[in-house]
């Protein structure tokens, strides 16, 4: 009874600090943000007049947390700010104190639930792998959550440039087609298109800001589409043509993905299917006949065997993820 009544207490207590954590973040008053906002970007006389520069001091300037000395701690830490900016880019609306106290948490939570059956050395074993996953699971999820952006933004770039262009070829200028193109679109570029409108209006240069845009993004056909801008900025010429040129190598490396995925279809159902088979197959035989698999359970060897089999399954997975991974 003792066994199962401390793992229950420690996740208890764990959940309880992380919902006291997140109910308190909630609650900083907007007027703080916008204020917080605001002083970024305002001018300092003492500091050079430089739009990067600026958007290095807001990126330093945001909290962390809700709690003041949580967010000063996580400051001193060298990966929250990239932690910050994998967040921004995945559109998560969480904080780095939020994020890792959600990884703790998980982490803790996958680690109690093995010792929940009792304490043994194959037991603190599982406990030890399952807790690295726990906390290891939101990362891939928030990677997973940043690449599914990146590609339905670049699913609207295509036609971001088109209202780009045509607005060009109008007579506006870059920045109010921008302007056009972000009220027309829907989120996820949309949202970045008025986000950036947004600091250009509060004092960065249109240069910063479409560099912090491509920063916040990152990806690598949004990166085309800043380059052309900035060397027609340099050198000159036709914007609405350089940008229609950019549409079609966009749209032309689209259909080379559609034809790759379509190509790989058939090789990723099949890993699937041999990657599964071995779990099902040990799932209906421990149905049919729970004593002939009994001594993968009872036995030291079984035990062996199945974390053999368990890492096995995680290379077999990773190895054709790496294979499937065709990179345009």
């Amino acid at each position: 009874m003792n066994t199962l009544l401390l793992p229950a207490i420690c996740f208890l207590v764990l959940s309880a600090v992380a919902l006291f954590v997140i109910a308190l973040s909630k609650r900083e008053s907007r007027s703080r943000f916008v204020e917080a906002r605001l002083k970024a970007f305002r001018h300092d006389e003492t500091a050079p007049d430089d739009g990067e520069e600026g958007a290095d001091a807001f990126r330093h300037k945001q909290s962390y947390s809700g709690i003041p000395l949580l967010s000063s701690l996580l400051a001193t830490i060298g990966g929250s700010d990239a932690t910050a900016l994998q967040l921004d880019r995945a559109g998560v609306p969480l904080r780095v104190g939020e994020y890792y106290m959600i990884r703790v948490v998980a982490a803790a939570a996958l680690f109690l639930a093995p010792l929940v059956f009792g304490f043994s050395l194959f037991n603190l074993f599982i406990a030890f792998i399952l807790g690295v996953v726990g906390y290891m699971a939101p990362s891939q999820w928030l990677n997973n959550k940043r690449k599914k952006r990146i590609d339905r933004i670049n699913a609207q770039l295509v036609d971001m440039l088109g209202m780009v262009s045509n607005s060009i070829k109008s007579g506006y200028g870059l920045m109010q087609s921008l302007e056009f193109a972000g009220s027309q679109l829907p989120a996820p570029l949309g949202l970045e298109i008025r986000r950036t409108l947004r600091e250009a209006t509060l004092g960065m240069t249109s240069e910063a800001a479409l560099g912090a845009m491509g920063e916040r993004i990152n990806s690598k056909d949004l990166d085309l589409v800043l380059v052309a801008i900035n060397i027609q900025r340099a050198v000159g010429g036709n914007l609405s043509e350089i940008l229609d040129k950019v549409a079609y190598t966009m749209r032309e490396r689209e259909r080379i993905r559609g034809d790759i995925a379509t190509l790989t279809s058939q090789q990723k159902l099949t890993g699937i299917v041999v990657g599964g088979l071995p779990i099902f197959m040990f799932a209906i035989f421990t149905v049919m006949n729970p004593g002939y698999m009994s001594v993968f359970f009872e036995e030291d060897i079984g035990h062996l065997i199945l974390v053999v089999a368990g890492g096995l399954e995680v290379l077999g997975f990773l190895a054709m993820k790496r294979i499937m991974a065709i990179e345009i």
